[in-house]
């Protein structure tokens, strides 16, 4: 239990000092969930409803962006945000000191590189803990989030939990909207991996000035004595290298590079590839995965872990869920991928291809209130695709899926199979896949959901698949 007065809180971020100089034993940005111990920071842009009922369980201190009121201690602020992130770094401090941060920032590959890199610490007994698209992890403890970087407290909460538990290392996807919404600010990374560059949430940022900022933000933001672990051959690598003071470590395939890879198979057994001279095997699927393997290797180098251990761990690590897994059913192949950007989609096409024997079908759809662009670019790729295209629902949300789904068609001259039910575009694939034929289902890999006017129903194209292959 962590006790501190509200004043010693507020001078440490900068904030006047009250009357009531009160012990504050939590933070809270939810209402419903206060106490009168609790330090209230309002988060909405109109919190008065939510102000009063935290006034109602009792709160003594509130920090908002309006509505100050009378009779308690309230203090207005432009950010709320940051000051819920400043105050929860201090109010944290203590109990987190000497914990590891290490940060994955990228388009695509966050996931696959931020979970190799935790089971591969972990298997060499460096304790760690894992945040991300599936969820916080450490050993006995699992925890589903509903976005790819949490809000601050459930960070700091959860790195708490692991601490007491040894856990010395905390692996974290950082996404470009959690920079923008001050989700990660404060926290001293001591590494960061930059894995990709490329267009996705311009729903969000608007431009893709805007959103390369947001990613450039923590690199800004490293110390002299932490590492940037860079993929070079991407073009934004330059903008990574010239802002960051933190000591650069690169890799890639293309390029001069610290950790150069280079492609020796690809089958849909896994794929292999030489560095110094040595040859990594993985059951890892798809030649982009050299990249995340390779990002972990450049963990190894900052940390001093001989990279003869990553080469026996990673010839027996099977997959992250979701990520390019496949499914063999009567030498028939099914991959299950949560691509869901347009370079991603691509990606997984391009290296399925190089695997497919004969047919390739492909199954997917696009997400709801997210940019209308990206629909119209998959649209045209798959139109150059030797492929068999059923397009289908992904998460609607609040749009109509028949919409969603012309929107696709309409850049492409080529017609698509349409329907709309996401489990019988799946069956209908299935029921039509031949010996050596290939299936590759997109856009949703392991979620276990599908968002629908707002309600999460449940659903999963694993289970999908598994159910149709156990009555077949």
């Amino acid at each position: 239990m962590i006790h501190l007065k509200i004043n010693t809180i507020l001078k440490q971020v900068g904030l006047p000092l009250v009357k009531d100089n009160h012990w504050i034993k939590d933070i809270s940005f939810t209402a419903s969930t206060c106490t009168k111990d609790t330090l209230f920071i309002a988060l909405r842009e109109e919190p008065l409803e939510d102000i009063k009922e935290a006034i109602g369980h009792g709160v003594q201190t509130i920090i908002s962006k309006s509505c100050k009121l009378t009779g308690l201690n309230h203090i207005v602020v432009d950010q709320p945000r940051k000051i819920l992130a400043l105050v929860a770094k201090y109010f944290y401090k203590k109990k987190l000191k000497n914990m590891k941060w290490i940060g994955v920032i990228g388009t695509n590959g966050k996931t696959t590189t931020s979970t190799i890199a935790y089971h591969f610490f972990n298997s060499i007994g460096k304790k760690s803990m894992l945040i991300g698209s599936n969820g916080v992890f450490f050993s006995g403890y699992e925890q589903k989030t509903n976005n790819t970087t949490p809000d601050i407290l459930t960070i700091y909460e959860a790195a708490c939990l692991a601490k007491k538990k040894k856990v010395e290392n905390i692996f974290m996807e950082v996404s470009s909207i959690s920079v923008d919404q001050w989700r990660v600010y404060g926290i001293e990374f001591d590494a960061l991996v930059f894995t990709n560059f490329s267009q996705d949430h311009l729903d969000y940022h608007k431009t893709l000035e805007h959103y390369l900022f947001c990613k450039l933000v923590p690199f800004i933001k490293l110390s002299k004595n932490s590492y940037a672990i860079l993929n070079k051959d991407e073009e934004a690598y330059l903008k990574y290298a010239q802002f960051t003071e933190a000591k650069i470590i690169t890799y890639g395939m293309k390029s001069a590079v610290d950790l150069l890879g280079t492609l020796n198979t690809s089958t849909v057994q896994g794929i292999s590839f030489y560095m110094e001279n040595q040859l990594y095997k993985t059951k890892l699927l798809g030649q982009f995965n050299i990249y995340n393997c390779l990002a972990v290797l450049g963990l190894c180098k900052a940390y001093k872990i001989p990279y003869s251990r990553f080469k026996d761990f990673i010839s027996q690590y099977t997959s992250v869920s979701g990520r390019m897994n496949v499914i063999e059913y009567k030498n028939r192949f099914i991959m299950i991928d949560y691509a869901h950007t347009f370079s991603a989609t691509k990606q997984a096409i391009e290296e399925t291809l190089k695997l497919c024997r004969k047919n390739l079908t492909i199954v997917l759809g696009c997400g709801g209130n997210r940019e209308k662009e990206k629909r119209r670019m998959i649209g045209k790729l798959l139109g150059e695709v030797n492929a068999r295209v059923i397009l289908t629902t992904d998460n609607p949300r609040f749009e109509n899926p028949k919409q969603i789904i012309k929107d696709i068609q309409s850049a492409s001259k080529k017609k698509f199979e349409s329907i709309v039910d996401r489990t019988t575009a799946i069956h209908e694939a299935l029921n039509e896949l031949e010996e050596q034929d290939f299936l590759l289902v997109l856009g949703k890999g392991s979620e276990e959901y599908i968002d629908i006017q707002g309600v999460k129903y449940p659903y999963s194209d694993q289970e999908v698949i598994y159910e149709w292959i156990s009555n077949h």
